[in-house]
């Protein structure tokens, strides 16, 4: 296209945010319109989604350098909410909880996924305290929380081994705010009761779900009892889930090696080699593959993907 409209660069800068692993793309892509001969000038939904995307990546040096634009070329932060409520999820995604909190203070306006972003940020880093009182003081502002709001203060319950508290929440979500849970607000509720050693409770939860629990809920019973080294729970989790990947289609309940390397460990643990064995065997004869992981961090202005010993700098 010879000429572009902000129209246009926003429908394509969107569109890669839609798509988690193009969203350094976003990022490219803005700088492109920043440098349009045309002069095209970014708005606010511009911004909204280049900060989404800097926040997917993790890189606060780029999402602090959207902020310093925004700050000096546009409104101020504090006067838009979604403005503000981009900056809030940005900088609590990228580790820096206290500024998430500085720009969540200054705002004028505030909305339910304000404060919802706002406790996931105190959640993610075991600020679990505060994002309770959070909801206090979000009651008290007149905002009801939805059912994101909950999954957000349940996680950090579960990251600040707040257990009590967080089956007080889970039953309030129920009671008092008439929120149905969802199987996100069931795995919190796993993942916190597993991480506290309370296996046995984790497993009498997820039977007695009125839901059918899916791959993610096993997984992540059985991932703790690898942790904390519980043969026999680990035994019997890890058949459930590769039970439960034999009678459901959607994606999660697709087989993935993290499974069966964990159902392989817990063998390991208790010396049963040729359980170990049988588990490799399965592997291989349904052509299950175990997949590398991969990290990113940001230095300076490159982004540095590694995939387990490979270093691979991307400008």
């Amino acid at each position: 296209m010879p000429v572009r409209s902000c129209v246009t660069w926003n429908a394509m800068i969107t569109g890669y945010c839609s798509q988690r692993e193009s969203a350094r793309s976003a990022l490219v892509l803005f700088g492109d319109m920043l440098d349009d001969v045309c002069g095209v000038k970014p708005t606010d939904t511009t911004m909204v989604c280049v900060l989404s995307a800097a926040s997917q990546l993790g890189v606060l040096e780029t999402g602090a350098c959207v902020h310093g634009y925004v700050e000096k070329t546009m409104c101020v932060p504090d006067n838009d909410v979604f403005m503000g409520t981009g900056l809030v999820d940005m900088y609590s995604k990228c580790g820096c909880v206290d500024s998430a909190f500085s720009v969540f203070k200054r705002m004028k306006e505030k909305n339910v996924l304000t404060w919802t972003a706002m406790a996931t940020g105190l959640a993610i880093h075991g600020k679990g305290n505060e994002a309770l009182e959070l909801l206090d003081v979000m009651q008290g502002s007149g905002i009801k929380p939805n059912a994101v709001t909950f999954t957000g203060l349940l996680s950090a319950c579960c990251h600040s081994g707040l257990v009590e508290e967080g089956l007080h929440l889970f039953h309030l979500m129920k009671s008092q705010f008439d929120v149905v849970p969802r199987m996100q607000h069931y795995g919190c509720i796993v993942d916190m009761l597993s991480r506290g050693g309370h296996l046995k409770e984790a497993y009498e939860f997820v039977v007695g779900m009125p839901v059918e629990p899916d791959a993610v809920l096993w997984r992540s019973l059985l991932s703790a009892c690898n942790l904390h080294g519980d043969v026999a729970m680990g035994e019997k989790v890890g058949k459930k889930l590769l039970c439960v990947q034999s009678t459901q289609s959607y994606v999660d309940s697709t087989p993935k090696s993290e499974d069966y390397v964990l159902l392989s460990n817990v063998y390991a643990f208790a010396e049963r080699w040729e359980d170990v064995e049988m588990v490799r065997q399965e592997m291989k004869v349904k052509g299950i593959e175990n997949k590398a992981g991969w990290s990113s961090v940001q230095t300076s202005s490159h982004l540095q993907y590694v995939p387990n010993d490979l270093k691979i700098s991307v400008e």
